[in-house]
């Protein structure tokens, strides 16, 4: 982690001091998302301001950036990508806030005070993540095979069709 970011962050605090958070994680400490990466060195740069809404629930704005190295689902080989997303999360300490919350927010539900900021970040990047990475296919080593098999000239299940038709005679 960042030296010049806390660990532990206590968003309900933050939002009644409206106080800012600016910095940089480094992807290796994220456990869960490593493990989707080809290779997990690098940043993540984000920007966090924490409010209160006009319904009094702490918030969480700003975005975060960071330049990802996956596995193309096509073909398989590594590429590069830039994940740039913005965050927007109210706060709720019970199940029974989720209904009060405005659609605007999207809802984070804490059992306790504290929230690990690595591990809030590494939440949103695998929400952002697309779920099948995959080059441009201009780009794809696959490309190729995806022109020639891309477009089924016969539809495979043609002769179900005519098993039915024989059936219903």
């Amino acid at each position: 982690m960042s030296s010049d970011l806390p660990q532990f962050i206590a968003p309900a605090r933050l939002a009644e001091a409206t106080a800012c958070i600016e910095g940089r994680l480094d992807l290796r400490n994220m456990d869960r998302l490593r493990g989707l990466l080809n290779d997990s060195q690098g940043v993540v740069d984000l920007k966090l301001a924490f409010s209160r809404d006009e319904h009094g629930f702490a918030c969480i704005t700003g975005r975060y950036e960071t330049n990802l190295q996956l596995v193309c689902q096509r073909c398989l080989e590594p590429f590069a990508t830039k994940l740039t997303h913005s965050i927007s999360v109210g706060i709720v300490f019970d199940r029974a806030e989720l209904n009060k919350l405005p659609e605007t927010l999207e809802p984070l539900l804490l059992k306790q005070e504290t929230l690990a900021l690595s591990e809030f970040i590494e939440d949103e990047i695998l929400l952002g993540l697309p779920i099948s990475p995959v080059h441009r296919l201009k780009d794809c080593a696959a490309d190729e095979r995806v022109r020639k098999y891309g477009n089924v000239e016969e539809n495979p299940f043609h002769v179900l069709k005519e098993l039915k038709i024989k059936r219903d005679r």
